[in-house]
């Protein structure tokens, strides 16, 4: 069978999405599954309850694309049409469907409660599709092939989706021969996403048309992705391994990591493999630098704990912080923050600290110290290095940045020690 680059078009249904009274976070795992399995996602699309629009919005996609993959609209309320208009498109029927029933008797009876009419139409499936097993809930997906196309219907709850993606993949993998696709990643630091374009223009004029370059910031940090896709493996994997190394060369100034992953797990990686301890003692972010690290399971191995220390009578009885030098540099200043990381260096009696203070905001600021300004150090047994930085005026900005500049500060203290 002859590769092909199959593209796929991602339709969620409900006017719940369209008001934003829920969060659309079905689009996002469905691309990253698709993309996982070969699949290249060419839109998504947010369409609301309305038969006439989802009729005339399927005429259009399935004449664009291999696999239509919907979500939304399979449950037994009145605005829930998804059905009724896949049956339209196709020309087809509902029937009821005897293992789908089964299935829907066994789960209501589980949770005691009675099979009423509206329920059992979950079992009623459009004649020209294949069942896709719901484990978690009552809608079965639907599966319809014709003219080598694809057409894909889930649930739109974000659980009962999850249970059936790992079959679906599976079932594409078996029925197409796609492209080979690889991704390369680069975490970068300390460069903004402008200037790094300016800088990268005359790489990425270079790259030939199967391969792309994708920048994803996220607060102060670039992720670049290369990618590539091609029938022809052994020139694909040629040519980004070309590529990739002439990207390297270009940012090495600035990346830190060549690998998709969370700062705060890759902190942590660290840690673990050459045994060190860590601590924080957090003014402006709350424990948000301690909440980041240990999100991540076994970080018990490296880290000891957090002081935060919010206010400055905390700062002076917890953490020790000389009130002469609180009283005269004030919280948000080099001094304070270099001994609040030293301190709690040894009251927790840890390899490596990280302390932060700064004004988040949106009150608090002055001429000399704005809102956003931030003073983060980090130190070991031998050292302590501090810097500052403004990060804007946005509380959950500032708060965000700073979490990630500590990590980041972190990071490469200990790689380059």
């Amino acid at each position: 069978m002859q590769k092909e680059n199959i593209q796929a078009i991602i339709v969620n249904i409900g006017d719940e999405l369209l008001i934003g009274q829920v969060v659309n976070t079905n689009a996002t795992v469905i691309a990253e599954a698709l993309h996982k399995t070969n699949i290249q996602v060419k839109e998504v699309v947010t369409i609301g309850d309305d038969k006439n629009a989802i009729l005339s919005l399927l005429q259009r996609v399935w004449e664009e694309c291999h696999i239509v993959f919907i979500t939304g609209g399979l449950g037994t309320t009145n605005d829930d049409i998804t059905k009724a208009c896949i049956c339209e498109f196709f020309n087809s029927q509902l029937q009821e469907r005897p293992e789908v029933l089964k299935h829907i008797e066994h789960l209501r009876k589980e949770r005691g409660l009675c099979l009423s009419d509206s329920v059992r139409t979950q079992a009623m499936l459009p004649e020209c599709c294949q069942v896709i097993s719901n484990k978690h809930g009552l809608a079965p997906g639907m599966w319809i092939e014709k003219q080598n196309k694809l057409l894909l219907a889930t649930p739109g709850v974000p659980s009962e989706l999850m249970g059936m993606l790992e079959e679906i993949c599976q079932k594409i993998k078996q029925k197409y021969q796609t492209w080979h696709k690889i991704d390369k990643h680069f975490k970068l630091m300390g460069i903004s996403e402008s200037l790094l374009s300016d800088k990268l223009q005359d790489f990425e004029r270079q790259l030939p048309t199967y391969i792309k370059l994708a920048y994803l910031p996220k607060m102060g940090i670039v992720n670049l992705r290369l990618s590539g896709s091609h029938a022809d493996k052994d020139l694909l994997e040629k040519e980004m391994n070309f590529f990739a190394d002439k990207l390297k060369e270009a940012t090495q100034d600035y990346t830190f990591a060549f690998e998709d992953t969370d700062l705060a797990l890759l902190l942590g990686r660290l840690l673990r493999e050459k045994g060190y301890t860590m601590a924080t003692a957090e003014s402006c972010t709350g424990g948000l630098i301690a909440s980041q690290i240990t999100a991540f399971a076994g970080a018990s191995d490296y880290f000891k704990g957090s002081i935060v220390a919010y206010s400055n009578e905390t700062k002076y009885n917890v953490l020790h912080v000389d009130k002469q030098v609180l009283e005269t540099q004030g919280a948000v200043s080099q001094e304070v923050v270099c001994l609040m990381a030293k301190n709690v260096l040894k009251l927790l009696n840890v390899d490596f600290s990280v302390a932060v203070s700064g004004i988040a905001g949106p009150s608090g600021g002055t001429p000399q110290k704005p809102v956003g300004t931030v003073w983060i150090a980090v130190a070991n047994k031998n050292e302590c290095t501090a810097q500052c930085f403004h990060f804007g005026t946005h509380r959950k900005t500032v708060t965000e940045r700073t979490t990630q500049m500590a990590l980041y500060m972190l990071y490469r203290l200990i790689i380059n020690q």
